[in-house]
């Protein structure tokens, strides 16, 4: 039992978790750590892998069968962190058990799937969030807060990260990321969060343009077998925003030599910058820069966050944050950046019904 923010003594949230990627490295040990959850089974497409996680986990199933993972006795909602075109069918499928449901971003492969999603879970009556914890980072809710007292009107958004564990043939090891038709690539793995953030504070984007690229094409898998690169290491995204401003948004995984993300926000009315050392920095027009920190920018503690709204949501009726919808505008913009790269065109992202 864990007591709310009503002072009520609840019941821990039975989960199980999806995954043995993010899911056994950061969600299992978070739910396993918050009260208000009771984690009771995990799943891995190798029956091995799925015992080994279990075990680590000390969790009282690992299965490979995700129709005996749904059939858990008591389990009241899973956390879907598998390759993303598996969230639809997997977060269907719980939905329709009348499960509650905490899936990793993107939503899917495409608007479409997406949409399919949330209809799914909008028609069971359950709990539907995704996870966009980056944006619970203590480093971005304080610039979402700066921006919004300070700049005014974007003219240029700039979002960069370099970093350097791709950079080699051997420095990752083959797995689905690296496969386009499985959903890979950093575009999904950091590019979202990144799309997340902007559209938190500035939702109106016009249209997209943008050139997505392998830098190292050959990696091993974990058998030592060469296995071609199809999904992108490093992108360029340009955004145009209704009503006059850019953004711009890039990433490089295989350099040779790493700096963390730098943001920078220029508005109308001021500018606010968090730089590589996590050091947040603003002003207003006419006023010298203040800065702050440096800021706390832990995963496990930004995932505590989301899954405790997950619980949230769920026994006491708080709103989904962050929400499917939210899901959904992330989506549109990420299919929108697809097609851009592509087809090496303007894209405006596909209105949101």
């Amino acid at each position: 039992m864990f007591v709310d923010r009503r002072g009520v003594r609840v019941r821990p949230v039975k989960i199980a978790i999806v995954g043995g990627g993010f899911g056994s490295k950061v969600a299992v040990p978070v739910y396993n750590e918050l009260a208000e959850f009771e984690p009771v089974a995990v799943w891995s497409q190798r029956p091995e892998r799925a015992t080994e996680l279990a075990k680590q986990a000390g969790l009282p199933l690992g299965t490979a069968s995700y129709d005996e993972l749904l059939s858990v006795p008591g389990l009241e909602a899973v956390h879907i962190a598998t390759p993303v075109v598996t969230h639809v069918p997997f977060t269907v499928a719980a939905a329709e058990r009348g499960l509650h449901v905490l899936c990793e971003k993107p939503l899917g492969d495409n608007l479409m799937g997406a949409q399919r999603l949330v209809a799914a879970v909008g028609s069971a009556g359950v709990v539907g969030m995704v996870d966009f914890g980056v944006r619970m980072k203590q480093t971005r809710q304080r610039l979402i807060e700066r921006v919004r007292d300070v700049v005014g009107r974007p003219r240029m958004v700039s979002v960069t990260l370099v970093h350097s564990d791709h950079a080699m043939p051997d420095s990752r090891p083959y797995t689905w990321v690296h496969d386009a038709r499985l959903g890979g690539g950093r575009l999904q793995a950091y590019g979202v969060h990144d799309l997340d953030l902007i559209l938190e504070m500035f939702p109106d984007v016009e249209a997209v343009a943008a050139a997505c690229d392998v830098g190292v094409p050959i990696r091993a898998d974990e058998n030592g077998q060469l296995r071609d690169v199809t999904a992108e290491d490093t992108y360029a995204v340009l955004l145009r925003f209704s009503g006059g401003g850019l953004g711009v948004v890039t990433l490089v995984s295989a350099a040779h030599h790493k700096r963390g993300e730098v943001i920078e926000i220029h508005g109308d009315a001021g500018s606010v910058r968090l730089d590589s050392e996590r050091r947040l920095w603003w002003a207003r027009s006419g006023e010298e820069l203040q800065s702050e920190g440096p800021l706390e920018a832990s995963s496990p503690a930004a995932f505590a966050l989301v899954a405790r709204k997950f619980a949230a949501a769920i026994r006491q009726g708080e709103a989904p944050d962050p929400s499917l919808e939210e899901g959904l505008r992330v989506q549109a913009l990420f299919d929108a950046i697809r097609t851009a790269d592509v087809e090496r065109r303007w894209v405006c992202p596909k209105p949101i019904l």
